[in-house]
């Protein structure tokens, strides 16, 4: 055998144990349970995977500004509807659609309700195909997991499935005034939105589709991240694939946003107070679609009761001592 043939046969020898090493150590190494400890990184959005299958009817993507804007509790105190906050810190699309798919392995949500920060956040080529590899091969994303999986496996130490308390919701009290009060009505050209974000978009769009989920696009609002040439982008794109769109930027008389007091950074993401606005308006949305019941006096919704309760008692004494 020439020794370029030898040469070529034990490389692809080589490289096939490799991968063969890589998906034998995916298996031991990808997360089982739902906790920071087991190697899961972002708990706020990933608990959802310690939800009770299919209990979980609506799902919000996205970025930041989702879970500092929406309050699930706040939506299912009033209105019964369960919902979960799958958004982290500068979501790309890649991401979304990873989070998505991860969502449906134990829920069938009816609606997802996607904001449109998240198209306009740039991410290359490598990002993807990076992304595609650890979704083969986990032990790529979740090789910092050695020491936790020689405990479970030296100590016999068990997890439990973690799940987290406000439904993907981080609770703010923090003020930090924004002056930019006339951002929606700057007069610039209409951004044009990535073409690898609006692939990946119809990607996700069409998941929804296969899957019965009815797929809508939402703005928060935010003085830093939105304006009026991003509406008209996603305007565009809502009304070309047919599907509905609510900018809450749109909208200042319907929601009161009071930029002095609503905001934790200066307009960048809402707090507290900013959020239960927008909630209470996205809560009346969803439940004038008519395709939601109402759980709350179903038996396997009762911890949703208590956590609910016990969110709104606390928030609504943190404020009243903030507005003292």
């Amino acid at each position: 055998m020439p020794v370029t043939i030898k040469h070529a046969a034990r490389a692809l020898i080589f490289v096939g144990g490799l991968v063969l090493l890589l998906f034998l150590l995916s298996k031991v190494f990808i997360p089982a349970e739902g906790t920071i400890d087991d190697g899961v990184h972002t708990l706020h959005s990933n608990g959802i995977y310690g939800e009770a299958d299919n209990s979980i009817d609506l799902v919000f993507l996205g970025d930041s500004v989702v879970y500092s804007s929406i309050s699930p509790l706040q939506i299912w105190d009033k209105y019964g509807i369960p919902t979960y906050c799958c958004s982290t810190s500068a979501q790309k699309l890649w991401y979304s659609e990873d989070m998505l798919k991860k969502a449906f392995k134990k829920q069938s949500p009816k609606v997802v309700m996607m904001e449109t920060n998240s198209l306009f956040t740039k991410f290359n080529f490598d990002d993807s195909i990076l992304h595609k590899a650890e979704t083969v091969l986990p032990v790529l994303q979740y090789h910092d997991r050695w020491k936790v999986f020689a405990e479970n496996t030296f100590d016999g130490r068990e997890e439990v499935i973690s799940t987290n308390e406000y439904k993907g919701y981080k609770l703010s009290y923090l003020i930090n005034p924004s002056e930019n009060l006339k951002y929606m009505e700057q007069k610039l050209a209409i951004e044009s939105i990535p073409s690898r974000n609006k692939s990946y978009f119809k990607q996700i769009r069409s998941y929804c589709e296969d899957r019965g989920a009815k797929l809508i696009l939402f703005t928060c609002p935010s003085t830093k991240n939105w304006n009026k040439a991003r509406h008209d982008a996603v305007a565009k794109l809502s009304e070309e694939l047919g599907l509905d769109y609510i900018d809450l930027n749109m909208m200042p008389k319907d929601l009161m946003i009071d930029w002095s007091k609503d905001t934790r950074d200066r307009g960048d993401h809402l707090n507290h107070f900013g959020a239960i606005k927008t909630t209470e308006y996205l809560g009346q949305y969803i439940s004038k679609l008519g395709i939601f019941t109402d759980r709350r006096n179903e038996e396997n919704y009762q911890s949703w009761n208590t956590a609910a309760e016990k969110f709104i008692k606390k928030t609504t004494k943190a404020m009243k001592k903030i507005q003292q």
